[in-house]
């Protein structure tokens, strides 16, 4: 199964996602944590190599299972690798002080068993942390490290890999010679290599080394190196070749000779469009390129539309780089200095209110006194000063106003964000109970105890990653909320569920239990409507009436519901959907033919 995660084609990923979440299943049932913890991390491998997800969030999810699932067992090599994995996982999503952690507890593992391997890579991780928060002394420490002990153990590959490092590293330090230096040293450690990755390893240094000569500004040899490399790419023929062009065109550029850049630049731009980029500033750089030959070609108009792409993407980069600031003061600050932090901004903010309130009085008092005394000049040219001076504190206080703002908007997504993560500890806490009850019926309260708490779990997650703060997209919401019903109750090969619905926005106040009410009928339907093994399909919409009225409905192709007739099992959630329905003021039909359909329409609330 390792082999077909790494060798997905994008034809076959759904059907490998399938057989791995079957396999899920089957290990949970052994209920041995080494087995689960090994699929756990083949679906961790499987969004990390799945162009369809590319998803950094879902990859440390399931190495951070897997590696809750390896702590269960005496496996300290095995637990020692997912300390470092997760470490790595979370420097991707830019939690660096949670990964400093991890790469840590991986490191002392290693140390406390003499694992040399492992710290070698740990110590090449935290390289690249470090490069990642601009603590480049510190990335240049480790680097130096991994760089000696692949040298002493003549470990050849690894060796070449870390150079690449290094060299990146000078060149963040100013010192782009002894980054040459470096690059130098790893292609002739090429020539080494068994023939079948000799190739594709020498493209790869000689594309890195153009880059260096790039920042010493020696562009022939820079523009020889990227076209052997361009070269190399093509004849693998892969697809990929394009995503080389980029470097050759920037050389073009930078070279003036901008009729021959524009082409590369666009191809590479084109190449790289909905793919995830791991750097930001080297694709902004792509598109100002391009900007400045369209402007030197006298094509003014195109050159504005890229000069617009590379300053929105500097723009995404810095929000990503505030929202992984945003990420350390979570880690650094307990949940009480918050409180008090959200206490006292919100002091200042009534406060400067009350400032503009009072500023507006004594200004309208000002314009009658001026009217009182117009025939009087000097007099009249004091009051003028009074109201510039007055004009220029208020637009000092409008604008403090807008920081403010705009710091509590950042701090509301750091409260969705920490409450989602809280209420995942509180989802693996009932799994962990779960998992010592052998009470059939109590297990099965508690799973849906955890899948109500998941459910609110995933609206915070889609909050603090929107936008907007105050309504949420429902659509994509219910996509992964039904993924990850099916997938606690391993139903996802028996049952489908089919989201025929548009997009659609809720107020949160209404998307709360509206997402519990989904979660409560689709659990129903899945322990009911199909008994003893059968197949069958959900149909989920939220669809609106009109402007001012929705209506929900999921429906089943199952045996059927028998109306007026006791609730099966304890009744409490048929309880919860009565009380959630009332909550938004909606009416709940049940129809029964074919299957069971379940409508409930309710009234629009206005977003904030």
């Amino acid at each position: 199964m390792s082999d077909a995660v790494e060798n997905m084609d994008g034809k076959n990923n759904a059907q490998i996602k399938q057989e791995l979440s079957v396999t899920l299943a089957r290990a949970k049932v052994t209920n041995n944590p080494l087995y689960i913890a090994k699929v756990y991390q083949q679906l961790a491998n499987w969004h990390y190599h799945s162009l369809s997800s590319e998803n950094k969030d879902s990859v440390y999810y399931y190495d951070n299972q897997a590696l809750l699932m390896l702590l269960k067992t005496k496996e300290t090599e095995l637990i020692c690798r997912a300390y470092k994995t997760v470490g790595s996982d979370l420097d991707d999503i830019g939690q660096h002080a949670q990964a400093e952690i991890y790469l840590f507890k991986g490191l002392k593992l290693a140390h406390s068993i003499g694992f040399q391997k492992e710290i070698n890579s740990i110590h090449a991780l935290l390289s690249i942390l470090y490069s990642n928060t601009k603590d480049y002394d510190s990335a240049l420490k480790y680097s130096e490290m991994v760089v000696a002990a692949y040298k002493k153990d003549n470990n050849t590959h690894p060796l070449i890999r870390a150079l690449l490092i290094l060299n990146q590293i000078y060149i963040e330090l100013g010192q782009p010679e002894k980054g040459l230096a470096a690059t130098n040293e790893a292609l002739a450690l090429t020539a080494k290599l068994p023939e079948e990755r000799r190739n594709s390893e020498t493209i790869n240094v000689r594309a890195w080394r153009g880059k260096t000569y790039r920042v010493l500004k020696r562009y022939d040899e820079a523009l020889k190196d990227f076209e052997f490399s361009w070269e190399g790419m093509k004849k693998k023929n892969n697809g990929q070749a394009d995503g080389w062009k980029g470097d050759i065109g920037s050389i073009y550029h930078l070279q003036g000779k901008h009729a021959e850049a524009v082409p590369y630049l666009k191809d590479y731009i084109n190449h790289i469009k909905g793919k995830t980029v791991n750097n930001p500033d080297d694709l902004k750089n792509h598109y100002l390129w391009l900007a400045e030959s369209l402007k030197a070609l006298n094509q003014t108009d195109s050159a504005y539309i890229y000069l617009a792409g590379g300053k929105d993407i500097e723009i995404n980069a810095l929000q990503q780089e505030s929202k992984s600031l945003r990420n350390e003061l979570r880690v650094k600050y307990e949940t009480e200095q918050k409180d008090q932090t959200i206490a006292s901004q919100s002091g200042q903010i009534e406060q400067q209110n009350k400032i503009q309130v009072l500023s507006y009085a004594i200004g309208g008092l000002l314009i009658l006194l001026l009217g009182g005394l117009f025939f009087t000049y000097r007099n009249n040219q004091k009051k003028n000063l009074q109201l510039q001076a007055l004009n220029s504190s208020l637009e000092t206080t409008n604008i403090q106003l807008d920081k403010r703002n705009t710091e509590n908007e950042l701090l509301l997504k750091e409260i969705h964000h920490r409450v989602k993560n809280n209420l995942e500890v509180v989802s693996s806490l009932l799994a962990l109970q779960s998992a010592k009850i052998e009470d059939p019926e109590v297990q099965d309260a508690m799973l849906a105890s955890q899948n109500r708490v998941q459910s609110m779990g995933i609206l915070h997650q889609k909050l603090y990653q929107s936008e907007h703060l105050a309504f949420i997209e429902m659509k994509n919401y219910f996509q992964n909320l039904c993924e990850n019903i099916l997938d606690s109750y391993n139903e996802t090969d028996r049952i489908n569920v089919d989201i025929e619905m548009n997009e659609v926005e809720l107020d949160v106040d209404t998307a709360v239990p509206i997402g519990l009410i989904v979660n409560e009928l689709l659990t129903n339907s899945l322990k009911y409507a199909f008994p003893n093994g059968k197949k069958g399909s959900i149909k989920l919409s939220l669809e609106n009436v009109d402007k001012d009225n929705l209506s929900l409905k999921i429906s089943d192709n199952g045996i059927g519901k028998t109306l007026n007739t006791k609730a099966k099992g304890t009744g409490f959630g048929t309880q919860l959907v009565d009380l959630l329905t009332r909550q938004i003021g909606g009416k709940l039909v049940q129809e029964v033919n074919d299957g069971t359909m379940i409508s409930i329409n309710f009234k629009r609330q206005l977003a904030a």
